[in-house]
């Protein structure tokens, strides 16, 4: 019912724009049979176009007030464009052809040339009221925005004059996007209720553009957190100016001079008849290559309406002058706002799983209610809320850093470490620091005491296989979060600057969901500082400063691995929160290490753990060990024997480039 009454409201719009644009052709033909006729019309006052239009066309991110807005699509373009009167009645007669049948023959009749029964400038000259000859000019509002055509400009007074057919549907009252734009634009719908921080960017940006007029072009840049924030609150500051949204990749605008002009033209001429403000989004720009000013850059900087160029960082200071707008990052009690209007009503939800949630992530609004969507939806089938909401926040968390690390599916606990009590405090104390940090920082209020170094660091020490790896999972699996392993061997980069580059990704994507950071390897990175030689010891010192500094603003937990704890500077020690020494395992260790790493339903025949932990290796060869006598064992169809543990470890052993001695399988076999 409400979709008849809109559409019968639309119909009777559409009619009394109609019914103007006839009255409208009807007066103007009238003009011209007064012409043919040899009449004289009313003597009008001699005018030039600068005492009828004092200004540019109007953008459309500028509000006018103390002036009735105008009644039909004609009066709205005119105004729009600042037409004078004798520009209206030119654009009026261009559509006369299609209006009333009878304009061929009185254009004829006016021009006294049978053959040319069409409106022409020389016709709307002669004719028509208060005439001007910069209305014929191509920078004139009625070319330069193609509001008319000529089908010959070589023949400027005697050419056909048509009128555009996207202009000519607008007169009508029936508004849409011109076809030629279609492919290149996409439309963004008016947002939903935006968190208070993107609320204010949103006004800011609206009131940049609404402003800009006194100070340059209604243009900005917003950058930060992800796309579909940014064009949110585009969106939203569109909404606020009267105006819909469209949005451009910067990849698709053309760079050739001629075919950009033409582009600039035609949406400046949408932009003000929709109305509508242009979205560019600019993703990661490529600092090492500038852009050509002859290309993307030319484009923006010829358009006179609003305009936001989006894009994941800040452009380079002096690439434009546009006004610079951030994203604000949402603060754990707008996270909590958010998940618990996405929750809200959701059975057995209760108020610390909410703020678990909000201190565990950090995602934009739409994921949040993405997630939260994905929990409901599931919960039908009797789950627990709670933890679905969880799981689904991990799963959008996870897609920004699955391509940057190695992910490994927290399965460990407690019982599968070998070590020594003190150690697995440490563990469980780490743990807790992350667990409670919510409670601590923000309920507790030591976040305005301490203001720096929240992040929960830590640093693994120990050689090869001793376990750190292992502890890293149980962790990840105790705090509920993912575990990443990021290689900083890879991460490090030869070239100056990349390597906070890459680290820079690493957090950013990491910052979503709080995961636990592993970075293996930091002997890559880390060293005894040395004295500055030359600008690349300088750097290289940067790189650890600035990974240092990351971690300790870290949201999540933070974990280096090494195999020369005594190698590292001092300097950086003190600024690790958490240090873990992960010993050679001993006999006994190795002796328990052994009995749980046979699953209990192998099959096996004479296996002595402790004769086993006379092998002088960590807990990861002895997994590779038992592994590789399983399979030599299930090849051969019978159980696991020391026989086959003798065999893997030869194996094992030449992998690690020893050899067995006798004093460790003395009384095997």
């Amino acid at each position: 019912m409400a979709t008849r009454r809109r559409q019968d409201r639309d119909g009777l719009a559409d009619e009394s724009h109609r019914q103007s644009l006839s009255a409208a052709v009807a007066a103007v033909l009238a003009r011209v049979d007064a012409h043919a006729a040899g009449r004289t019309a009313e003597p009008a006052p001699p005018s030039t176009p600068e005492t009828t239009r004092t200004a540019e066309p109007s953008s459309p991110g500028t509000r006018r007030t103390g002036r009735r807005q105008p009644a039909t699509a004609l009066d709205a373009l005119a105004a729009s464009f600042r037409l004078t009167p004798f520009e209206r009645d030119v654009l009026v007669l261009a559509a006369a052809p299609e209006i009333d049948p009878t304009t061929a023959a009185r254009c004829a009749a006016a021009g006294g040339d049978p053959g040319r029964g069409y409106p022409t400038f020389s016709l709307a000259l002669a004719a028509l009221d208060r005439p001007h000859w910069s209305a014929l000019t191509p920078v004139g509002p009625l070319r330069r925005f193609r509001l008319v055509e000529l089908d010959d400009e070589t023949a400027l007074t005697a050419s056909r004059l048509r009128i555009d057919e996207r202009v000519l549907h607008f007169l009508v009252g029936v508004p849409y996007l011109d076809v030629r734009l279609h492919g290149l634009l996409t439309r963004v719908g008016p947002p939903g209720e935006l968190p208070e921080p993107h609320e204010r960017c949103a006004a800011e940006l609206a009131q940049g553009w609404s402003a800009a007029g006194l100070t340059g072009p209604p243009h900005a840049e917003l950058s930060g957190a992800d796309r579909r924030t940014r064009w949110e609150i585009a969106s939203a500051a569109a909404h606020r100016s009267g105006l819909g949204l469209y949005v451009a990749h910067r990849e698709d605008l053309p760079t050739e001079p001629a075919e950009r002009e033409q582009l600039a033209r035609l949406w400046q001429r949408e932009a003000i008849l929709i109305p509508a403000a242009l979205l560019v989004e600019d993703g990661e720009p490529a600092r090492e290559q500038p852009r050509s000013p002859n290309g993307a850059e030319a484009f923006l900087a010829s358009l006179a309406v609003p305009l936001v160029v989006s894009g994941d960082e800040p452009r380079p200071a002096g690439a434009s002058d546009r006004a610079r707008l951030t994203v604000p990052t949402l603060g754990p009690e707008e996270q909590l706002g958010i998940w618990t209007e996405a929750l809200d009503g959701a059975p057995g939800i209760a108020e610390d799983e909410l703020r678990a949630l909000a201190a565990q992530f950090s995602l934009p609004g739409h994921v949040i209610r993405s997630a939260a969507a994905t929990a409901r939806r599931a919960a039908e089938k009797d789950q627990d809320v709670g933890e679905l909401a969880w799981h689904a926040g991990l799963v959008e968390a996870r897609m920004s850093l699955d391509e940057l690390g190695r992910r490994v599916e927290p399965r460990a606990d407690w019982e599968d470490l070998v070590l020594e009590e003190r150690q697995r405090a440490t563990l469980r104390e780490i743990v807790a620091h992350v667990r409670r940090r919510g409670t601590v920082y923000q309920e507790w209020g030591f976040e305005s005491v301490l203001r720096r170094g929240l992040g929960v660091t830590a640093l693994f020490a120990g050689g090869s296989g001793t376990g750190k790896t292992l502890a890293a999972e149980v962790v990840a699996g105790r705090l509920g979060v993912d575990l990443f392993v990021i290689d900083l061997s890879q991460v490090v980069s030869k070239y100056i600057g990349e390597t906070e580059k890459n680290l820079r990704r690493v957090f950013d994507a990491a910052e979503r969901g709080g995961a636990l950071l592993l970075f293996d390897e930091a002997d890559a990175l880390f060293g005894k500082r040395s004295e500055i030689k030359d600008s690349h010891d300088r750097y290289a010192n940067l790189e650890v400063s600035y990974l240092l500094m990351r971690m300790e603003a870290y949201r999540g937990l933070a974990v280096l691995t090494t195999n020369m704890k005594k190698a590292l500077d001092p300097a950086f020690m003190r600024r690790i929160r958490f240090v873990v020494d992960f010993p050679f395992p001993g006999v006994p260790e190795r002796a328990e290490i052994w009995r749980r790493v046979i699953p209990p339903r192998t099959p096996s025949e004479g296996l002595d753990p402790e004769r086993l932990a006379q092998l002088t290796v960590a807990g990861g060869s002895i997994r590779n060990i038992a592994l590789s006598a399983a399979f030599l064992a299930a090849d051969e169809g019978c159980p696991v024997q020391m026989r086959h543990m003798l065999a893997a470890a030869r194996t094992e052993y030449l992998k690690l480039e020893r050899s067995l001695s006798p004093s460790e399988v003395g009384g095997w076999v």
